[in-house]
């Protein structure tokens, strides 16, 4: 880092220290010496401040009153000094004492550390909205098999996971699939897509082993990563090159490795991982690697699991068979291998480059189906590559005007697949690939309107494009109405681009009131073809014959979204009470529009287009209050609280429904799928708690989700309209010599025959989390439990015999244990105990069609080696 005597300067373009960073701060450091400044300062801010006191010496600090987000206090605190700082982790900062030298340049001397008691990202609970943050300590208690097993503690978090395939696929508050939900890395959003992965319409794959953190915001936004977004932004934020080096120290990584232990391995072979950073006042550098070898593994065998999937109700022995019989075909090989290379430009500029590939190789399995020998049949088997490039720039000076920050990036997700021959379809190759091109550009702008009023102005722009291009060794049938097989259809080939410009204003005044306010612009183009055969008459004849119809597709559409907010602290400083309303707005997917295909490339069902389709718009409320205080009941302790009411309302909603009926002649048919938009207005409503509390000895962490009423989802049976009925002439076999519009059917409308996880409201869940850490906090041990209320409907009741996807979760809970001990500054065990009371279940939302129950009990040990 260069400095010179009376300058200040900063290194940082962390995404998730930034967001950190802006939480508005009540600071209130009078002038004094800089040294208690600093101790004022992490006290007040949560924030691990690192320096040596004796190097501050004769320096003091700036008066800092008002509510700023942490840069900002930091800025104002260290002006003027020869003093640069540099953030390492969101909450984590160190603090280095310049000297000119004869040469110009800039001596930099070492650092000792002081930290102000706090929650790990406590910031979540001063922040007027609906966030989470699931932190590396919270992976590394009890680590993950899948990466769907990190969000099980997070409130209105969800997935439909299949621990058959390693893809994530995250629901919040309800909403998943097709981009209502960003998924990203490092602000890279994660588009893939593939049909015929039953309840997951957009997964991403990730190895938890190279994530520094993951972020959640909860509904749609108008900042950045909020175009054509309704339901939340998931980022998954990877290692970086300061979390292992700081002033004084250029070199430093870790190593770790994880293995199952003893007869309670259950399919976990061996985790591991490795980083190694590098850097100084020019760059940095970041190269990291993992691998991750997993088996098949065994479910829990005590409790009751649901008896409408397995038929159990009839035959108990079905339960009993599930439970003792190992899962086949979950187990998975994946590798990932990460760089970073990072550049300091002079004038407070920021360069770096990023490259993330992850590798993943397992088998793909049928649906459960217990009256086969084997519970599972495989269908084939899957490689997915998913590559990741991006370059980031930032421009920070010491200007309140000017935050900049710009990001290019590329993402090439595909997965090879073969399938096998089934009965009389003969077996193919497919490769399904979606390359995702972006382009993010913003700036924060900060104004001092009073002595207590100020001023907050973020705005940009966002664009991405997805290209979807599948390829298949498959034969494409004569009689097809597009030029491709069925294979392909089933994820066609298509283009979608998004462009968004957003602003956000956020005024505060005398640190009780803040008023904001935004608006989006997105904007979208879809483009591609598809088609379908339909049926009519010869006219003059009596011959029912097919024809295609055929769709060139090109929509463009646009729309505005505001979005409101107000959060009040009603006189005392621990309280804040919030209330927001977001409008949002998510156009149609490529497969939505143009799907044209069967299952697995020959089953009875066909899956057809709908070129109408029209975008979703969501209108949310929420309200809650946050609590946030230290020094509660012990000294130094740290007490967060969220609570949090949410109704979101959607119009249009995009739903996959069978028993459609085509256009031309003919009758609704159970095999005649497509997605359409929802006739009623959908609706996803519920209230989130969580709660933090840590002394520093011992801590607790709960969180909670209840979700209120259940959707009826309604559509117009012939989706594209356009349905005839002929006009017979006269004679004793009477031609047909017209055809005319069908009135009656075109405007039929039927209600359910949904396919998805929308079908099923989310079921209520918690955590508990209790620990202690002993022996000068080198020894950490605690429980966990994870509570599901379940949704299981009896095969009696009428509602059951209606759903595609059986509701049969059943209530349960499951207990874990933990223990890490740091056996010296660089040496770190860990041990973990996943279902202690070895229960059968399967997570809320989890696939019920395959029907993977989670793991029993399973005995991890983790070494972990940092320098």
């Amino acid at each position: 880092m260069l400095a010179c005597v009376g300058a200040l300067q900063a290194a940082e373009s962390d995404p998730l220290a930034t967001q950190a960073q802006q939480v508005l701060v009540a600071f209130d450091i009078p002038a004094q010496p800089l040294d208690s400044a600093v101790l004022a300062f992490a006290e007040q801010s949560g924030v691990q401040v690192i320096f040596d006191a004796a190097l501050l010496e004769g320096l003091r600090g700036n008066a800092v009153h008002g509510r700023l987000d942490v840069r900002a206090g930091l800025r104002a605190l260290l002006l003027g000094h020869p003093v640069s700082y540099s953030f390492a982790s969101p909450r984590q900062v160190s603090l280095s004492r310049t000297y000119a030298e004869a040469d110009g340049r800039a001596l930099q001397l070492g650092a000792t550390h002081v930290q102000g008691q706090a929650i790990a990202d406590d910031w979540v609970y001063e922040a007027p909205r609906s966030v989470a943050v699931i932190g590396r300590e919270q992976i590394d208690r009890n680590p993950p098999r899948h990466a769907a097993d990190m969000l099980e503690q997070s409130a209105g978090v969800y997935t439909a996971v299949s621990q058959q395939d390693p893809g994530l696929s995250v629901n919040i508050r309800g909403l998943q699939d097709y981009g209502r939900v960003n998924m990203n890395i490092d602000g890279m959003r994660q588009n893939f897509q593939q049909s015929g992965h039953q309840q997951r319409n957009g997964t991403m794959y990730i190895d938890p082993e190279l994530l520094s953190a993951v972020t959640i915001e909860k509904g749609a936004t108008s900042g950045m990563g909020g175009a054509g977004v309704i339901g939340g932004v998931a980022e998954f934020s990877t290692l970086d090159a300061r979390e292992f080096i700081h002033p004084g120290k250029e070199f430093g990584g870790r190593l770790r490795a994880t293995s199952g232990l003893g007869g309670h391995a259950n399919g976990t072979d061996f985790i591991g991982s490795s980083a190694f950073a590098l850097g100084n006042e020019i760059g940095d550098l970041l190269v990291a690697a993992s691998e991750r070898h997993l088996g098949d593994y065994d479910p829990g065998t005590h409790g009751s699991i649901g008896a409408l999937r397995t038929g159990s109700a009839s035959d108990p022995g079905i339960a009993d068979r599930i439970k003792h019989s190992t899962v086949a075909y979950s187990g998975s090989t994946l590798r990932s291998r990460l760089a970073k290379l990072g550049w300091n430009l002079p004038a407070d500029q920021r360069l770096q480059f990023a490259y993330l590939r992850t590798q993943v190789s397992y088998d793909d399995a049928n649906m459960m189906n217990v009256q086969n020998a084997e519970l599972w049949e495989k269908l084939g088997s899957s490689n997915v590559v998913s590559q990741n490039f991006a370059l980031d720039y930032s421009y920070g000076p010491d200007d309140p005007l000017v935050d900049l920050k710009a990001k290019l990036y590329y993402v090439d997700n595909r997965n090879e697949q073969s399938t096998l021959t089934r009965g009389t379809a003969a077996g193919y190759d497919v490769t399904y690939q979606t390359d995702t091109y972006g382009l993010q550009l913003q700036n924060t702008s900060t104004l001092a309107l009073l002595d207590r009023a100020g001023l907050k102005a973020n705005y940009g722009l966002e664009y991405f494009l997805d290209k979807v291009r599948p390829d298949s060794t498959q034969a494409t049938a004569a009689s097809s109405a597009v030029d491709y097989p069925v294979s392909e259809g089933m994820t066609p080939r298509g283009e979608r681009a998004m462009g968004s410009l957003f602003g956000n204003l956020e005024f505060d005044y005398d640190d009780w009131l803040t008023l904001s306010a935004g608006l989006r612009y997105d904007r979208y183009r879809l483009e591609g073809e598809t088609g379908m055969n339909i049926s009519t008459f010869t006219l003059g004849t009596t011959q029912q014959v097919t024809v295609p119809l055929r769709y060139d597709v090109d929509r463009e559409e646009g729309r505005f979204s505001p979005t409101f907010g107000i959060s009040v602290r009603p006189g005392v400083d621990w309280l804040q009470l919030f209330a927001r309303y977001v409008e949002g707005w998510r156009p149609p997917a490529v497969t939505e529009t143009l799907i044209s295909g069967r299952p697995h490339g020959g089953s009875a069902e066909t899956l057809y287009p709908n070129p109408l389709l029209e975008p979703e718009r969501s209108q949310s409320w929420e309200v809650g209050f946050n609590v946030f205080t230290r020094s509660l009941i012990t000294e130094g302790d740290a007490l967060g609280l969220k609570v949090a009411y949410f109704d979101t309302r959607i119009e249009d909603f995009t739903f996959m429904s069978v028993g459609l009926q085509r256009p031309g002649y003919g009758l609704p048919a159970l095999g005649t799928a497509a997605y359409v938009n929802d006739l009623s207005s959908t609706r996803f409503r519920g209230v989130e708690y969580a709660l933090d509390y840590d002394t520093g000895g011992y801590y607790g962490n709960l969180t909670y989700t209840h979700m209120i009423g259940e959707n009826q989802y309604c559509r117009n049976q012939a989706w594209l309209g356009g349905v005839t009925s002929p006009v017979y002439g006269t004679g004793r076999r009477p031609p047909v010599i017209g055809m005319v519009p069908n009135q009656a059917a075109n405007a039929m409308v039927g209600c359910g025959g949904m396919m998805g996880t929308a079908e099923h409201m989310p079921m209520d869940r918690g955590s508990l989390t209790l620990g202690t850490r002993l022996l000068d906090r080198r020894l950490d041990v605690g429980i966990r439990a994870r509570y599901s209320e379940g949704y299981a409907l009896d095969s009696g009741d009428p509602d059951a015999r209606d759903q595609i996807y059986p509701a049969d979760w059943k209530s349960y809970t499951v207990y874990d244990l933990y223990g890490s001990y740091r056996a010296s500054d660089s040496l770190t065990l860990r041990l973990a105990l996943d279902n202690v009371t070895d229960r059968a279940y399967l997570v809320p939302l989890g696939d019920v069609l395959a029907f993977t129950l989670g793991r029993g009990r399973t005995l991890q040990g983790t070494v972990e080696y940092s320098f």
